[in-house]
């Protein structure tokens, strides 16, 4: 026979325990020794799942099953957990009714195979609901074969995952503050380093990007495996730096064109927040707007209304569509997201002060508080929210209250923190607040083309609106409110006034602007 595939030569710079590891498993079933081969993977099974690519693995799982009279009972049940379809693992009792259900660790990995596939099918809050079953499973297991916890590593990324995609950001990071609490192994690095640029990420895009940036450095500190992981880490790890990225935006476009969708994996929902970012701090709302409408269209791994997953797409093309000036189609498009999302309920509120409904608005940020949180940049959106909607409404003492607040969040605000406040009320802080940054020269990137401040149309009004906006005659309106003519010229005549509009069709117009209608 010629020489095996992977040498074991320990002296190779360039090999770490991982690999090593993996060359021990190929050389056994190389010079069949599949005992060895199975004894190694029993040990050491959580190791080499990210070790061995999953294609291989399954390959080295048949040849042990094939050559050994009595193969250990956790890797027949890997192997056929591994080969089943979704549906076969869905429907476990009666496709793998030789699975041993009172064996932890045979239902372990059913569980993460599971929890897998509800993410592929875009069932992100069902996939996260498998996380007690998972932890219920890990206080049964006893880790003599893995003494190193990687289990428990493993499971935590997963877990993390989930939550991320289904949108409980607080719940990722505190996981994966779990997992850099557990002691340094460098058979299992690339966990931590997987959990440290998911935590970047996280920040980035919603938290702090001080903190993003931290998280960075301490993943450059741990060395690089041998794991396959590593290539989506990498990816990963530039997708942050674009996000915390300082200067041009058109570098940033640059260098996020780059990207590949397909290298980032189940971290798409946070591109989709990378692109949004990134074409609007630039203006280039057009291809924004076309971007989104493709990406609407792609076949992502999204359930419509479920999870962070199942919303970015429509709130980002919400948010964009009121900036310019589509607030029907901003309604539509949030009725699509996720009404739990802590996120969803922030651009609702932005959506309630783009239709001059100010006390709503304010009302809604104001619920936030505590979902925000921890959560950089999400409070500041909803800092200016406040600030607009109590500014809009003629509460001007109000208003300066809430920017004092912001410009003393600790470490002040940053130009790109300042963009988040609407022009005018920038140039109202600035002349009134004192401890406001200097004037910044980046355009406002929210809350940008609101309506001028102004009385706010009555539910009624709205209603005559609508009727209005479908085409009916006064007598019609009369008719169907159970009303007098003479009413329904009152209200048309203070609708008009309101919305400052010279006809029905430019009050038409102006609702569907601002999504009253």
């Amino acid at each position: 026979m010629s020489a095996p595939p992977h040498s074991t030569d320990k002296t190779l710079p360039e090999w770490d325990d991982l690999s090593v590891l993996v060359a021990e498993v190929e050389a056994a079933i190389w010079d069949e020794h599949f005992d060895d081969a199975a004894r190694l993977l029993e040990d050491n099974i959580a190791a080499l799942w990210f070790g061995l690519r999953p294609a291989r693995m399954a390959g080295v799982l048949e040849i042990i099953l094939e050559n050994l009279p009595s193969p250990p009972l956790l890797l027949i049940a890997a192997y056929r957990i591994l080969k089943a379809s979704r549906a076969e693992r869905a429907e476990s009792r009666k496709s793998l009714s030789d699975i041993d259900s009172e064996d932890p660790q045979q239902m372990f990995i059913l569980a993460m195979f599971r929890m897998h596939d509800l993410r592929m099918e875009g069932r992100v809050v069902e996939a996260l609901a498998q996380a007690e079953i998972i932890e219920e499973l890990l206080g049964k297991m006893r880790f003599v074969l893995d003494p190193q916890g990687g289990w428990r590593l493993q499971a935590s990324l997963e877990i993390g995952i989930s939550a991320m995609l289904a949108g409980d950001f607080t719940k990722a990071l505190t996981i994966f503050t779990q997992v850099q609490l557990h002691p340094a192994t460098p058979k299992y690095s690339y966990l931590t380093r997987a959990v440290l640029v998911k935590s970047a990420l996280i920040h980035a895009c919603f938290g702090n990007v001080t903190s993003a940036k931290a998280f960075l450095k301490r993943t450059r500190r741990i060395e690089r495996t041998s794991s396959w992981l590593e290539e989506q880490i990498d990816t990963q790890l530039e997708f942050v730096r674009i996000l915390t990225f300082s200067g041009s935006s058109e570098i940033a476009l640059d260098r996020l064109e780059a990207v590949s969708l397909h290298d980032i994996g189940e971290m798409w929902p946070f591109y989709i927040v990378a692109i949004h970012r990134i074409f609007e701090s630039a203006g280039h709302y057009s291809e924004l707007e076309h971007r989104l409408e493709m990406f609407d269209a792609l076949p992502f791994p999204r359930v419509d209304g479920v999870g962070f997953s199942g919303s970015v797409i429509p709130l980002k093309r919400a948010k964009l569509a009121l900036r310019l000036g589509k607030g029907s189609e901003a309604v539509e498009f949030l009725g699509r997201a996720d009404p739990q999302l802590m996120y969803t309920k922030l651009i609702q509120a932005a959506a309630q002060l783009y239709a001059g409904r100010y006390k709503q608005a304010l009302q809604q940020a104001a619920s936030l508080r505590h979902e925000t949180r921890g959560f950089r940049l999400v409070e500041i959106r909803r800092l200016s929210i406040i600030a607009t909607a109590q500014f809009q409404a003629g509460d001007t003492k109000d208003s300066l209250a809430t920017l004092e607040h912001a410009s003393r969040l600790p470490r002040g605000l940053s130009p790109n923190e300042v963009d988040l406040f609407n022009p005018i009320i920038r140039d109202f802080a600035e002349q009134h607040v004192g401890t406001w940054p200097p004037p910044s020269e980046g355009a406002s990137t929210f809350l940008v083309g609101l309506a001028e401040p102004g009385p706010t149309l009555t539910e009624r009004e709205i209603e005559i609106l609508g009727h209005l906006a479908r085409g009916h005659t006064r007598e019609h309106i009369a008719g169907t409110l159970s009303i007098s003519l003479n009413t329904v010229k009152t209200q048309l005549r203070s609708i008009f006034y309101k919305l400052k509009a010279s006809s029905a069709a430019d009050a038409v117009q102006q609702g569907q602007r601002r999504g009253i209608i």
